[in-house]
């Protein structure tokens, strides 16, 4: 199989995705993530959140309203409607901590994305997005043709991101790649979704040991990109 690598012209050809188990959201098997207090949310820390405590604080909070596991109504609470404006900052702190390490040691500090969108394009370009604010490792796209042709899908896609990548011996056997199919820091794995959840599952690995999973919306760093 021929793998695309993802450089930012790739992003604006139309592809399309195969599926291969790997990461996957967890809603099937997360660990429920309780805030140890309530936010201040009119206040300075929140507004400028400059520690891992208060990205971590921040996103647990958005998470447990936004994430449908937890939310169940139309709309979330204005309360929390005021974070979104500090979700990419608190992502942005997470990232940077999980990079100090990373520098210090390549098996530490990984980051993990989980994109759920409703289409190819759309999950593209929120991995384009995402790298490319947070300058994040850039590798391969797995999954998204076959011999050199663009594999069709219809509807949702999910696509797995890992900034210190890697399958296990069964994933291997599954893709059909051989050791080829090895991942290399940065490279992304593209499949068929067919559940209801759309945004990115953040996760970052810190020395800490603190399980730290957030659902945040697809469309965080658009700006950025504009």
């Amino acid at each position: 199989m021929q793998r695309l690598h993802y450089h930012l012209s790739l992003f604006f050809i139309a592809l399309f995705c195969a599926t291969v188990e790997g990461f996957f959201p967890t809603h099937l098997h997360r660990q429920q993530q309780q805030s140890t207090c309530h936010l201040r949310l009119a206040s300075t820390s929140v507004q400028e959140v400059k520690s891992i405590k208060d990205a971590t604080e921040v996103l647990q909070e958005w998470d447990a309203h936004f994430n449908k596991e937890n939310f169940s109504g139309n709309s979330l609470p204005d309360e929390v409607e005021e974070l979104r404006p500090v979700l990419p900052q608190a992502v942005r702190v997470l990232e940077q901590a999980a990079l100090a390490e990373r520098s210090q040691d390549s098996t530490q500090g990984r980051v993990m994305l989980g994109i759920c969108a409703s289409s190819t394009d759309e999950g593209i370009a929120t991995l384009k997005s995402w790298v490319t604010s947070l300058e994040l490792p850039r590798g391969l796209l797995h999954g998204a043709d076959k011999d050199g042709v663009p594999l069709e899908i219809e509807g949702g896609v999910y696509i797995k991101y890992n900034t210190g990548g890697f399958l296990t011996f069964s994933q291997i056997r599954a893709s059909g790649m051989g050791f080829d199919s090895v991942w290399k820091p940065g490279d992304a794995m593209l499949e068929p979704y067919d559940g209801s959840y759309r945004g990115v599952y953040f996760q970052v690995e810190l020395s800490d040991e603190i399980f730290r999973q957030f659902l945040v919306p697809l469309s965080i760093f658009e700006d950025d990109n504009s």
